[in-house]
């Protein structure tokens, strides 16, 4: 019976075992073109890749700070962006999946929106409600990043709509309430106009800012004899 012997390792292999970074580990990114930044990474290694917990700002000043796994953003994180004044701006916060923000997450936009809600494939997807800069307001249900589904969208002026939401315009059945003018409407809607509706007083139509002048008289059956 011959004696079993252990496998070697061959040289080049083993060196290139030894050079793999494992563990916390600090690596800067060099690069021949003019960049805003340099590019570094802090954080822990698995196999040469980012694993585990980690910092890492790239060329273009962004900055994301959170989990990670087999080299790509998986986990909890927080994505912001880094101005040449050194200024930071927080863009996003929440879970991340194989790179892409996945499940719940805060985002704040450019334009000075605010969005808190479920995310699928870096778009708003499931329920969530935002905040516009405008002082506009929705909650509800999402798909491929528009409302989409049940939903409530409150305007500034305290106009409130209540219905079903279509690529982000109205559809379907929804009451609209002009708060302002003491009204309530419910209808049928498409692509953001009424086609048909009925309109009636609130009961606190006195209390609105502006009132109609009128209130809007009862319908009533009446018998006809000939």
């Amino acid at each position: 019976m011959p004696f079993l012997k252990c496998l070697k390792i061959s040289s080049s292999k083993e060196q290139s075992e030894r050079t793999k970074r494992n563990g916390l580990r600090f690596s800067i990114y060099s690069s021949y073109k003019k960049v805003l930044f340099k590019g570094h990474y802090k954080g822990e290694w698995k196999d040469d890749r980012k694993h585990g917990k980690g910092i890492d700002i790239d060329r273009n000043g962004w900055m994301y700070e959170g989990d990670w796994f087999c080299g790509r953003k998986h986990g909890y994180g927080v994505l912001s962006k880094i101005s040449k004044d050194g200024s930071i701006r927080k863009i996003y916060a929440g879970n991340w999946m194989m790179g892409k923000k996945e499940g719940f997450g805060n985002h704040w936009y450019d334009n000075g929106d605010y969005y808190e809600g479920d995310f699928h494939c870096n778009k708003r997807h499931g329920y969530g409600r935002i905040w516009y800069k405008n002082s506009d307001y929705y909650q509800g249900f999402w798909k491929n990043d528009f409302p989409n589904g049940k939903g409530i969208f409150v305007e500034g002026n305290g106009n409130r709509y209540e219905g079903t939401f279509v690529d982000g315009k109205r559809n379907k059945f929804g009451t609209f309430y002009h708060l302002d003018t003491g009204q309530c409407q419910y209808g049928y809607w498409c692509n953001d106009s009424c086609i048909h509706s009925i309109m009636r007083d609130i009961n606190w139509r006195q209390s609105a800012l502006h009132p109609t002048p009128y209130p809007i008289p009862e319908i009533k059956m009446s018998t006809i004899c000939y």
